[in-house]
């Protein structure tokens, strides 16, 4: 039978990517305005709001603060950061790709673009932008430490030592760089190197619970059945809800041949694994990017309700729904989203957009207003609007609509300007 463990090791290397790109940049100091400084009230409610954990409030700051001040590159960054903590990848790099522009010197920026890249699996892109960071800011080791994520996930791992050498001579956060060079032996097939990098990396970080579970792999990798049960059991006792672990335990344990605690294990998996959802979603949303979107209901139908991101699972799934002509089930959808969370301009303008194909021009005309309470700067949702007004033949109003959308930059509106506007 053929041996399926390296699966659930590449899942607990995702987790800790994930982890690694978790980080905030610092503010801005250029605070002039009494806007700039209003929105800068606002990210640090923002910041307060999610340092609680309230994700969907620090949404809602960083929103208020880009209203605020469309102009500030710092606010788009900070919404960037937490929509790619909920799994809402295209509207991250959407806020990114505007930092981006308003800031294109900064290498802060072009960094946190990378992540974002690296996370979305566009690697060579987000390899291009690290490198412009790295270009800005030589002597940052944080960005060369983000490059070495960036290789490992390229399949780069040559590249990837090159830089773990260079964060060594540093003395870069040397516990987790010995063990990202264990990360990197590992997937490079070389055992006896993976473990001693992971054994410094432990003498360093003893808490280490995936040094532990990456060890216990290299065992399971050599057929030694016990030495790698002995290190996933020390990894649940530094970490006793570490579902790679208990998971990492059954594949042994079938391996042994001993179906009966293989079961067991994986039941405490899964019924521990918090970030199963997460895992669903994901594939859900690489799902909805290739067109493959009955797929990706039925990813997204598994994510728990209980899960932080089961509203994400909900927008995503009645896009899915709009996408297949599915209306109804997309409408069902997409209130329920409304409903979760009321003053989410996406979930609103999503609604809108369904509305709008049902021909229920004035509850989109609502959906969009209100959408735009929340987020004035959705061109398109502006555009969209005008659209409604203009079937619901209220046209003054619509061209004023289309017109600001277009004056705004949406630049594909200019041709239904000219078209149902123009004198």
């Amino acid at each position: 039978m053929r041996n399926t463990y390296p699966l659930p090791f590449r899942v607990s290397f995702w987790s800790l990517i994930l982890t690694l790109f978790l980080a905030f940049v610092g503010p801005e100091m250029y605070a002039q305005s009494a806007q700039r400084m209003r929105a800068v009230q606002l990210i640090q409610e923002g910041d307060n709001n999610l340092q609680m954990g309230l994700f969907n409030d620090a949404i809602f700051s960083y929103t208020n603060a880009i209203t605020t001040d469309p102009t500030y590159a710092e606010a788009y960054m900070k919404r960037a950061s937490i929509l790619q903590r909920v799994g809402r990848y295209t509207e991250a790099k959407r806020d990114m790709e505007k930092a981006k522009q308003m800031n294109p010197y900064s290498a802060y920026v072009m960094d946190g673009s990378a992540k974002l890249n690296f996370i979305s699996a566009d690697y060579a892109e987000g390899l291009e932008e690290i490198q412009q960071a790295i270009n800005m800011d030589p002597e940052n080791m944080n960005f060369i430490d983000h490059r070495v994520d960036g290789y490992i996930l390229a399949g780069e791992y040559e590249k990837a030592k090159k830089d773990i050498e260079n964060l060594l001579f540093h003395s870069h956060h040397l516990g987790l760089t010995y063990l990202k060079q264990g990360l990197i032996e590992f997937l490079d097939g070389n055992y006896d190197a993976a473990d001693d990098a992971l054994v410094q990396s432990l003498e360093l970080s003893p808490n280490n619970a995936l040094a532990h579970d990456i060890r216990g792999l290299i065992r399971l990798q050599q057929n030694d059945y016990d030495t790698a049960l002995y290190h996933f059991d020390k990894a649940l006792e530094i970490n006793p809800d570490f579902s790679l672990a208990l998971y990492n335990k059954g594949v042994t344990y079938k391996m042994l041949n001993e179906d009966e605690k293989a079961l067991g294990y994986f039941d405490e998996a899964i019924q521990k694994q918090l970030a199963i959802s997460e895992s669903f979603f994901s594939r859900g949303v690489v799902k909805t990017e290739l067109g493959r979107h009955e797929g990706a209901i039925q990813d997204y139908s598994k994510v728990k309700e209980r899960d932080s991101i089961y509203f994400d699972a909900i927008y995503n799934r009645a896009f899915s729904y709009k996408m297949l002509g599915n209306f109804p089930s997309a409408l069902a959808d997409a209130n329920k989203a409304v409903e979760m969370r009321p003053r989410d301009a996406d979930a609103l303008a999503m609604r809108g957009n369904i509305h709008l194909l049902f021909g229920d021009y004035k509850k989109a005309i609502e959906d969009y207003d209100e959408a735009l309470q929340w987020d004035g700067s959705m061109v398109e949702v502006r555009f969209n609007k005008g659209l409604a007004l203009l079937f619901d033949h209220r046209l003054k109003e619509a061209c004023a609509e289309l017109k600001r959308a277009v004056d705004d930059g949406y630049e594909k509106g200019d041709a239904a300007f000219r078209n149902f506007c123009a004198p």
